[in-house]
């Protein structure tokens, strides 16, 4: 060989070289509210970035700013190759050009022993593919004050109307309480939160063919009603217009609320720090809103991954993605978050003590086989998931408690701007 073949090939080697070197992956994470949880998925985007030889960029971002974030960097051309955000707004960026679709790798996820729970997949179906896969399940049970509910000398509330009489009981007694704490600001929680609330009143957003909007019912407007009451008689606290997606766990973690609606990362949190508090605390279903109801109805969300559709690491970024998944990664994350993320493999729910040996869990695997999800009473639909995303829901309740409209006014509101929404 000669010198000159020997030099291009050596020099063709480092070259090759450093553009592996230089191949990047950029993922955003969406906080988990956990920090060992964040911390975990940091290490694994780093494992990931050491076995493929390429740097792996891994940034968590608050969730009441990544909307914000993401439509800049989408803007800018500037988005991450793969990125969480709420599933139910899966929809919304499809329908936007803004994923790219992953049948394969929810595929590869249904190859796992047991499948997943497929009632997860609808809201990451956009025109007959996937453009998201669900991390794990949110589920929402009720969080409620055993000791302050017996001090008051009430019985647990199966009902909304008696966790109202509760709240009004327990506030008398206690000043300082919070009785319902419900956010009612432009939170995620505050829009998941609401819809739990209406739909165990009976009202519905859609009709089955997910486009007829009912959302201008007597069953929401009752709902309403029953919001304004108890924020006029103050066992909802004004303070909740001000609350961000932390300000429920806060107020219950504190000792400052004896109820609220939230999933399981306040149960992981007083299993770690209060456990005299997780004495006082039982884990009950929704409370039914209408008369012969057992119980109310629970809203069914997620973090998902999606694909940026400006991406041009698609395959690396699915490579991430599977890593993620592996049993070794996915089941410590799951033991990590201790219950506040429900894992997305009904095999693994039952066959982790962490769910198979805790009373409070028991229904978990129920509600993540029949909890609704946003297009109730239709499917998840792009229109859905803008009206998820546009917070219409809770801009109309604070129309209510804000600007003084009647609970009827506030409805007709959302109801034009869910009409103004589909007509486009």
């Amino acid at each position: 060989m000669t010198i000159l073949k020997q030099t291009l090939l050596a020099s063709a080697v480092v070259l090759t070289a450093a553009g592996a070197q230089a191949q990047e992956l950029n993922i955003w994470g969406l906080q988990a509210f956990n920090q060992q949880a964040d911390a975990l998925i940091g290490q694994m985007a780093e494992e990931f970035g050491e076995e493929k030889g390429i740097d792996v960029n891994y940034v968590i971002v608050p969730a009441n700013v990544l909307t914000q974030r993401l439509a800049s960097a989408f803007e800018g051309q500037s988005s991450p190759d793969a990125f969480m955000q709420l599933g139910q707004n899966t929809q919304y960026y499809a329908a936007a050009g803004m994923t790219q679709p992953m049948d394969d790798v929810l595929e590869s996820m249904r190859a796992h022993e047991g499948g997943i729970y497929e009632s997860m997949v609808p809201q990451a179906i956009y025109d007959g593919e996937a453009h998201s896969v669900p991390i794990e399940i949110d589920l929402v049970p009720m969080f409620a004050r055993k000791d302050l509910i017996e001090e008051a000398g009430m019985e647990m509330p199966t009902t909304w109307q008696e966790l109202r009489e509760v709240s009004k009981a327990i506030v008398e007694k206690n000043p300082q309480y919070t009785g319902l704490g419900l956010p009612l600001s432009n939170a995620n929680d505050a829009e998941s939160d609401l819809r739990i609330l209406i739909w165990s009143f009976g009202g519905a957003m859609f009709a089955d063919d997910n486009t007829t909007v009912t959302w201008n019912s007597p069953e929401t407007i009752a709902a309403y009603q029953y919001i304004k009451d108890m924020f006029d008689e103050g066992t909802i606290p004004r303070s909740v217009l001000t609350w961000d997606d932390g300000g429920n766990n806060t107020a219950y973690q504190t000792g400052r609320a004896a109820f609220i609606m939230n999933p399981p990362s306040v149960y992981s949190w007083m299993v770690e720090n209060d456990p005299e508090l997780l004495e006082d605390t039982a884990i009950i279903s929704i409370p039914a809103g209408v008369e012969g109801q057992e119980s109310g109805s629970t809203m069914l969300g997620s973090f998902s991954w999606m694909i940026s559709s400006q991406s041009e690491q698609a395959d690396l970024a699915k490579e991430w993605i599977e890593f993620f998944f592996e049993p070794e990664h996915y089941q410590e994350l799951i033991e990590v978050t201790g219950g506040r993320w429900f894992p997305i493999f009904p095999g693994m729910a039952k066959s982790m003590p962490l769910f198979t040996d805790n009373p409070a869990f028991a229904d978990f695997d129920d509600l993540a086989r029949n909890g609704l999800t946003i297009g109730y009473e239709g499917a998840p639909t792009p229109l859905a998931s803008e009206v998820y995303t546009s917070k219409i829901i809770s801009n109309s309740v604070q129309r209510m408690l804000v600007d003084g409209q009647s609970p009827e006014e506030a409805v007709q509101w959302a109801t034009d701007q869910i009409e103004a929404l589909a007509a486009k």
